[in-house]
């Protein structure tokens, strides 16, 4: 049987880009749990460090580069909805 390849740029793509949303799920449900008013979205681009340093740290280079390009994509994201819309903008 043959192993899976992880250094792929679509790999490190999607883990960059599925993380996020999951850990601002959680991260959104325990802040409405505990009456906290502020939601921060950029915080949930620290789990991108985890698997950023995972892969450089196992020389998937390819794979580093695609969770790189994920974090940008999610920084565009975000600074979109923070500066030019008022769904992000805390009160």
């Amino acid at each position: 049987m043959k192993e899976f390849d992880f250094d792929k740029v679509w790999f490190g793509l999607l883990l960059g880009l599925i993380l996020p949303p999951i850990v601002f799920a959680f991260y959104y449900m325990f802040v409405n749990e505990h009456n906290l008013k502020r939601v921060n979205v950029s915080i949930c681009m620290v789990v991108n460090l985890a698997p950023f340093y995972l892969t450089m740290n196992k020389e998937k280079y390819q794979a580093t580069k695609g969770v790189l390009i994920a974090t940008f994509i999610w920084a565009g994201v975000i600074a979109y909805f923070s500066f030019f819309t008022d769904h992000l903008r805390i009160q």
